[in-house]
């Protein structure tokens, strides 16, 4: 199976700000309130706040579709 397309709920982790994008440290840590949830701009939610990847057989286009919820 090889990667088709993965969705995250984050875009960084918001407790550790483990990857922040440059273009948006400075805001991330002004502690204005107009820059909450930076760490979610397409207010996208999978579950309750996980990852999904779904995966495809390169070899055999009928096999289904795998998903993954983390």
């Amino acid at each position: 199976m090889e990667p088709l397309l993965s969705i995250d709920t984050f875009e960084w982790d918001d407790g550790t700000r483990s990857w922040i994008p440059y273009e948006d440290r400075a805001a991330e840590f002004s502690g204005d309130d107009r820059h909450h949830d930076m760490w979610r701009p397409t207010r996208v939610q999978i579950g309750s706040g996980y990852k999904q990847q779904l995966y495809v057989c390169p070899a055999a286009p009928e096999h289904p579709h795998i998903e993954l919820m983390q």
